[in-house]
């Protein structure tokens, strides 16, 4: 089915409700959009010219970490002086000092938002809101949100961040590490804590991934949603000497590292019933971590079912790997699971209790979040 603006026959996110209701626009001024390939229509127009068809002009486009065309490695935001798609020019706000946002942003009346986060907390996506709404309380500037849903749902998962620890992959103490709120909320608690306003227009599905829609690679190493699902405890890796995929066919499913057993690995994996098969793995990943290394690991599956809680088998895949020699990176550890590294435990199995303790603080959190709420929860906290 093509899309049809005017349509409501299938379930609509923040974009395409504007785009039926241009009016919405009225009196945004000079307008610029913070997007990158993932800001899209149902028919896969990107927002730009999505936007433009419909009679709501834009001064300027703007990207995130990997920037506007997503063509930028972790870390990277490639600056693309023109978005080839609609022609507009372009720049990056991916980790700039304050007054270098302002910079970029003084001249526009509004800025849109449409992206598409993945629910954790160390995804880079809210990071870069968070600076464009400090910005705005330096500026005459609104900040419009188009809301898309959250593909993990409405679980989570995780403890908050130890203010300690705050970081770019941790711009607030208010979200678990698997957040479970869509990127209009998260929008909402950032404002609230950095006294800006922040206007969201809504998406019909906020909860989870619908079918119909098409997911694009929120960023290089999310090809698909089986490595989303993985990303969201997995990630974690990132904390060891240990590759977590990159550079291979399969971020995020596939780990190790050159001195790994990986029989014994996928063995102590499968026994510990994470809802997925490990399967003993060899690999040479042509960039990041082991990059042109011989590694031997595992390969994860989900031959249960789509995974459903993603950070115990993460922790226990961290612990297992560093049972077998890994070296963990404590600071990052920390920055990205929000606790001390000296209290995450050495074995999965003690891992695993910790984890009770800071998902019952990671929930109580999100409870507390309950005024920033745009949507419906049917049991308080999960679905």
């Amino acid at each position: 089915m093509n899309y049809n603006p005017q349509s409501t026959s299938y379930k609509q996110v923040g974009l395409e409700r504007l785009l039926a209701n241009p009016a919405l626009a009225a009196g945004w001024g000079r307008t610029g959009l913070l997007t990158n390939p993932s800001g899209v229509t149902r028919d896969l127009t990107p927002a730009a010219v999505a936007l433009a068809r419909a009679g709501v002009p834009l001064e300027r486009l703007y990207g995130p970490e990997h920037g506007v065309d997503g063509s930028g490695a972790p870390g990277e935001a490639p600056e693309v002086a023109q978005d080839p798609a609609s022609g507009l020019p372009a720049s990056v706000l991916y980790h700039l000092p304050e007054e270098e946002t302002a910079a970029r942003l003084a001249g526009l009346d509004t800025l849109l938002i449409d992206l598409q986060d993945v629910g954790v907390r160390f995804y880079t996506y809210i990071s870069t809101i968070r600076d464009v709404l400090r910005a705005a309380t330096k500026l005459p500037l609104r900040v419009v949100v188009l809301d898309r849903p959250n593909p993990l749902g409405f679980r989570v998962e995780g403890p908050p961040l130890n203010p300690a620890y705050r970081s770019f992959v941790g711009v607030t103490a208010a979200l678990p590490v698997r957040h479970g709120l869509t990127i209009g909320e998260v929008a909402r608690v950032l404002a609230a804590e950095e006294g800006a306003g922040v206007e969201v227009i809504g998406t019909d599905a906020p909860d989870g991934w619908h079918a119909g829609r098409t997911w694009i690679p929120s960023s290089p190493n999310l090809p698909d949603l089986e490595s989303l699902r993985f990303y969201a405890g997995n990630c974690l890796i990132e904390a060891l000497d240990s590759s977590e995929g990159r550079g291979t066919a399969l971020p995020f499913r596939l780990f190790g590292a050159p001195n790994i057993d990986a029989p014994k690995l996928s063995q102590r994996l499968n026994a510990l019933s994470l809802g997925v098969t490990a399967r003993p793995a060899y690999f040479s990943p042509t960039t990041s971590k082991q990059k042109g290394k011989r590694c031997a690991g595992v390969q994860l599956h989900e031959t249960h079912g789509p995974l459903g809680d993603s950070l115990p088998l993460g922790l226990a895949l961290f612990t297992a790997l560093e049972e077998q020699g890994a070296v963990r990176n404590p600071d990052w550890l920390q920055k990205l699971l929000g606790v001390p590294s000296e209290t995450v435990p050495s074995t999965p199995e003690a891992a695993l209790e910790a984890l009770k303790g800071w998902q019952a603080a990671g929930e109580r959190q999100a409870q507390a979040l309950r005024g920033h709420w745009l949507y419906e929860r049917s049991n308080g906290l999960t679905v």
